[in-house]
């Protein structure tokens, strides 16, 4: 996108200069009028005064991408509270939860309940198959294939509804060992979607991709394009640029995927820009693979003084230090599924770049000004041009191009206009077969309004926990 283009828009509807992000839209008016044209199809299906509980399944006891994801989630379906929906966050009894983070979630309408550790089971997510008593739920919502499994065994195990949601970045490297006796982790995937009751996607890309494979069974996946990650969209960058120019490259821990995640275009980019003042901080190194990485880095070009490799961090509050410290993010492997970690950086208000064959890239390219954030290329070339001409535009007019950005793609995938169709179908899964003493059974959905601050069952088989 011309930064003229960008500029006569910005100096348009922001004549103060950087886009607030109390502009955005957070609004509830999408989704109105989405309940508004399917009420005639709801009304009369379900009883009066009662609510649908729901829980989600969470690790938390890391903070990558996805624990974000988790948490922004559960927020934004406590939204609909008032419609009769009742979230809680189940997680491990040893998840790293500060009290500060407990009261927002708290104060956002979500109940907080951990699973107590148990005997022989080193691993915490395992405990999440033994809710508390006093939990109950009509609906349970899994997350990646871990925690996709656990939902399954709940569905069976505690006669609820279950949501599988989809998301390549949750398979750990022991994750083949765990599915040894399936062909791929392609049809371990597609064998969670076939045993939830709505199976959902994260993303463009990998919605196509999974019902396509499901195609044959007859089942419908949900997409589900993540909106703005609020936590993150407070942030003041420096609007003046230091003497170094920082490149965030987001990745795997395994030095293996250097090729397939994109690391080496991101390194011969940099290396192709012949600049020392260009700088590649790569973040997500697995645990005594950091010298692994920086060989892989320096065969590549990039000297010793143009690198930094670090883990991920540990706390949200380093999470938005990284963001501020750097000037770029970029995420040049098409193949990620969706890319939640641009998606962070987008939300910190950071100018991305982004493959365009990711899903991330896909999904930009339905937004206003999304193409000045997607490179269609593995050209290491490309990216270094691309790279270069962020830098070179004036640092006040970056920041109002990426948060104009961000507003536009808050407005095209508002958590409401996103979320809105999918309680719509829990409501019409939990009505089936549904006695009239349930928890399940809901309030009257004619206006279905939002908090301010389904299908058939059918036999398949089952994934023990």
């Amino acid at each position: 996108m011309k930064e003229d283009e960008y500029t006569k828009s910005l100096d348009k509807n922001d004549q103060s200069g950087l886009c607030n992000i109390s502009k955005l839209n957070f609004g509830l008016q999408g989704g109105q009028n989405v309940l508004k044209n399917i009420h005639a199809q709801l009304k009369g299906t379900f009883s009066l005064g009662k609510t649908i509980k729901v829980t989600i399944l969470a690790n938390k006891c890391t903070r990558d991408s996805l624990s974000f994801f988790h948490t922004e989630l559960a927020k934004q379906l406590a939204k609909f509270t008032q419609t009769g929906v009742e979230v809680s966050l189940l997680v491990p009894e040893s998840a790293q939860i500060y009290d500060w983070e407990k009261r927002r979630l708290e104060e956002n309408g979500v109940t907080i309940v951990k699973a107590k550790k148990r005997p022989c089971f080193p691993d915490p997510i395992d405990w999440l198959c033994y809710p508390p008593e006093k939990l109950k739920s009509g609906i349970v919502i899994g997350i990646g294939a871990r925690l996709g499994k656990i939902a399954q065994y709940w569905k069976e195990r505690y006669q609820c509804k279950s949501i599988y949601i989809d998301q390549d970045n949750e398979w750990p490297l022991n994750m083949f060992e765990v599915v040894e006796s399936y062909k791929d982790l392609e049809d371990y995937r597609k064998e969670l979607s076939t045993a939830a009751n709505i199976p959902v996607a994260i993303g463009p890309k990998t919605t196509d991709d999974l019902s396509a494979s499901l195609r044959s069974e007859g089942i419908e996946v949900f997409n589900l394009t993540p909106g703005i990650i609020s936590e993150f969209s407070d942030l003041n960058h420096a609007t003046s640029d230091g003497r170094n120019y920082r490149v965030l490259l987001l990745g795997g821990e395994n030095p293996d995927n250097f090729f397939k995640d994109g690391l080496k275009t991101a390194a011969d980019a940099v290396a192709e820009l012949k600049n020392n003042s260009f700088h590649l901080i790569y973040v997500g190194a697995g645990k005594g693979t950091e010298q692994q990485f920086k060989d892989l880095f320096h065969k590549c070009g990039v000297s010793k003084s143009q690198l930094r490799i670090r883990n991920l961090p540990k706390t949200e509050d380093e999470w938005k230090k990284l963001f501020l410290e750097v000037d770029l993010a970029i995420m040049p492997s098409g193949e990620k599924e969706f890319g939640l970690e641009a998606l962070l950086a987008l939300s910190a208000g950071l100018p991305v770049l982004v493959h365009g064959e990711s899903g991330f890239g896909e999904a930009l390219r339905d937004v206003t000004f999304g193409a000045s954030a997607i490179v269609d290329s593995d050209d290491a070339r490309e990216w270094a041009s691309r790279i270069k001409t962020i830098r070179e535009t004036d640092r006040k007019t970056r920041l109002k191009q990426v948060a104009m950005l961000r507003s536009n793609y808050d407005e095209k995938y508002s958590w409401e206009k996103q979320l809105t169709p999918l309680v719509v179908r829990m409501f019409m899964m939990v009505s089936e077969n549904t006695p009239d003493d349930s928890q399940t059974v809901v309030k009257d959905v004619s206006s279905f309004p939002v908090k301010q601050t389904g299908g058939k069952d059918i036999k398949r088989r089952r994934i023990s926990c």
